[in-house]
């Protein structure tokens, strides 16, 4: 049975003459100030909005641009072939920030030098050999900041151990008067699973300290296995530090072909004599310079979005992956931004820090200059990125719960690059260290890192492991990221 309708629920807005009428027209000024409160609450809402989308539109345009008109790999280029390795303290580190400075001045930024004092140390002669096995060659490199063998070298007995625990146990009794062998591989079932960094930190250890827990106890040297996730018979440099309570001994690393040989040797009960010949010398401080140019905010311009990578190398390759990737991204984040006439917010600095490889003098420069003059608390971010150029896959950061879930959708358009995901981290960076340990949020860039270390601190880095297409997707990244904070905050 049909349900008879009302009269006016067949033309609520009718302009009929109906007994119907006044009701009517009560209904329909109703429906319409339900329509423009409707409409005010899209403008309000579109308003509220619009920086946020103003912001997305120009991430777009930044992504599109750096994509398509990358200068990063030309750039890397000149860094690398022309200049060359960049070690603390040498002619090529200071070529480096003549050039780099000048660069940027040309793109038209106000690049200006920050003095700071730095290390000068230089490799030398580099020799080893088992005496004990028919004077086979072992290929190997001095740790950077080792004191020097005497000049015609250290011959002495191999003792191997994995730990300062088996370190300990042995003894003065055992080590004293031998070179100590520090036998620890990066665990690679971590590495292939994407996380290299931790196998890295894990297996450093001995790198960095090895050489005074080893002095402890009598021995006359230290060496290494490479702390390397590949090696084509290549030795992995690094820094390592004196504990001024114990004597300085030199230390190297040999490559992990030759640390397992000398473990064969070793397991089989054989007495293993390396020769070692290292012929170091720490020369006196030289003044060099952080690099710092920046795209002023248009409306709170003391805040700042700092973005990071470091301008010096080690000196057996020419610091393509570590890290003249890394502050060639920095310049081309720059230089894209003043191309495309974006001015965010909040003033995007990008900083070449100098000495991150063996001091960190640069980094704590910059924080000690930024806490004299009161403005640590007016970072709002730094990002850093110091971690390759292979294709990018994330950003960690010292975000964490809801910040964390919030940058994760307010970065969404850099899926348009590659899926960046976001993780949680206490440390994002080296150089950046001090403004985040102040409290100061921070962001690392995440390169696929599962090769980086087959050729970090080697005579492999080298601009050939730089795939163009990767670098300018890494540079993408990091702009549109530094845009999207320095525009809406965090």
């Amino acid at each position: 049975m049909a349900i008879a309708r009302p009269a006016w629920r067949a033309s609520t807005c009718s302009r009929s003459g109906s007994r119907f009428m006044s009701t009517t027209r009560a209904i329909c000024r109703g429906r319409k100030l339900i329509r423009s409160y409707k409409r005010f609450a899209a403008i309000a809402a579109a308003v509220l909005c619009s920086g946020s989308a103003f912001a997305q539109s120009n991430a777009d345009r930044i992504i599109d641009y750096e994509l398509a008109n990358s200068r990063a790999y030309e750039t890397l280029s000149h860094l690398t072939d022309n200049i060359g390795p960049r070690l603390s303290g040498s002619k090529n580190a200071g070529l480096a920030v003549t050039w780099t400075t000048k660069t940027l001045r040309d793109w038209g930024l106000n690049a200006q030098n920050q003095a700071v004092m730095v290390p000068h140390w230089v490799r030398g002669v580099e020799h080893g050999s088992l005496v004990s096995h028919n004077d086979q060659k072992i290929v190997l490199t001095a740790l950077g900041g080792s004191i020097a063998t005497p000049a015609n070298g250290i011959t002495a007995d191999v003792i191997e151990v994995a730990s300062y625990d088996e370190l300990a146990k042995l003894g003065r009794a055992k080590i004293a008067g031998k070179i100590v062998f520090y036998n620890r591989a990066m665990d690679m079932q971590m590495v292939e699973s994407g996380q290299a960094f931790a196998a890295y930190s894990e297996a450093v250890e001995f790198r960095s300290t090895g050489a005074s827990h080893a002095a402890e106890y009598g021995a006359v040297a230290s060496v290494i296995r490479s702390v390397a996730s590949a090696s084509l018979r290549t030795p992995h440099t690094g820094a390592m530090r004196y504990d001024e309570k114990q004597p300085k001994i030199p230390a190297a690393a040999m490559t992990t072909e030759d640390a397992d040989l000398v473990h064969r040797l070793l397991a089989k009960g054989e007495r293993v004599r390396l020769h070692l010949v290292l012929t170091p010398k720490t020369l006196p401080d030289v003044e060099s310079a952080n690099v710092i140019a920046e795209i002023r905010g248009s409306e709170h311009p003391d805040e700042v979005v700092l973005i990071g990578g470091h301008l010096d190398s080690w000196d057996l390759g020419t610091g393509a992956i570590d890290d003249g990737a890394g502050a060639v991204m920095v310049m081309e984040t720059l230089r894209v931004l003043k191309e495309l006439g974006i001015q965010p917010k909040r003033t995007i600095r990008g900083v070449l820090f100098m000495n991150e490889e063996n001091g960190l003098r640069g980094g704590h420069k910059y924080f000690d200059t930024a806490a004299a003059r009161e403005e640590v608390h007016k970072h709002i971010a730094a990002i850093e990125t110091d971690a390759g150029a292979a294709p990018p896959v994330g950003f960690i950061t010292t975000l964490e719960g809801a910040a964390l879930s919030r940058m994760q959708i307010r970065a969404r358009v850099l899926s348009r690059i590659a899926p960046i995901v976001f993780t949680s981290s206490k440390h994002t960076g080296a150089d950046t260290s001090p403004l985040t340990d102040a409290g100061v949020p921070g962001f690392g860039l995440v390169p696929d890192p599962r090769h980086y270390f087959d050729f970090h601190h080697t005579p492999a880095d080298t601009l050939d492991k730089i795939d163009p297409k990767a670098l300018a997707q890494n540079t993408a990244a990091l702009a549109a990221l530094a845009y999207l904070i320095a525009e809406d905050g965090l």
